[in-house]
């Protein structure tokens, strides 16, 4: 039972956040050849995991800790958008390179980050209200 409970607080919601961060950090940096994008990716997910492991062993519920990582996550967001902006040129060739096939102007564009950023926000504030309700 215990290691079924380390699953579920821990190692799911571990992975969910920083697995898809560090995708994309990394993903983008091969194909734009910045290290910035990589810097980036893990700044997030050393912030995720330490964020993760305070909200936890604070005893924190359930929408309390999902709304702060999601919060945590559309600043990570917003910050990615900048460095997309930053690089965009090379962002862009370097992915009709790599990926002809899968380039969309919207795939390297930084408002497409920062509409997920505010979708991660808006997230966050509902987990929030949520957490209220039950208390």
């Amino acid at each position: 039972m215990a290691v079924r409970s380390l699953l579920a607080t821990w190692y799911l919601p571990l992975l969910a956040g920083v697995l898809p961060v560090l995708l994309l950090g990394f993903g983008y940096s091969a194909i734009a050849d910045r290290l910035a994008f990589v810097y980036w990716a893990l700044a997030l997910a050393a912030a995720y995991t330490i964020l993760l492991r305070q909200g936890t062993e604070a005893g924190w519920s359930g929408p309390r800790l999902g709304g702060a990582l999601a919060l945590l996550l559309a600043a990570g967001l917003a910050c990615f958008a900048a460095i997309e902006r930053a690089h965009q040129e090379i962002l862009d060739l370097g992915f009709r390179a790599v990926l002809p096939g899968l380039y969309r102007p919207l795939t390297t564009s930084p408002g497409t980050a920062l509409g997920g950023a505010v979708g991660l926000a808006l997230l966050a504030a509902a987990s929030f209200v949520a957490g209220r309700r039950r208390a």
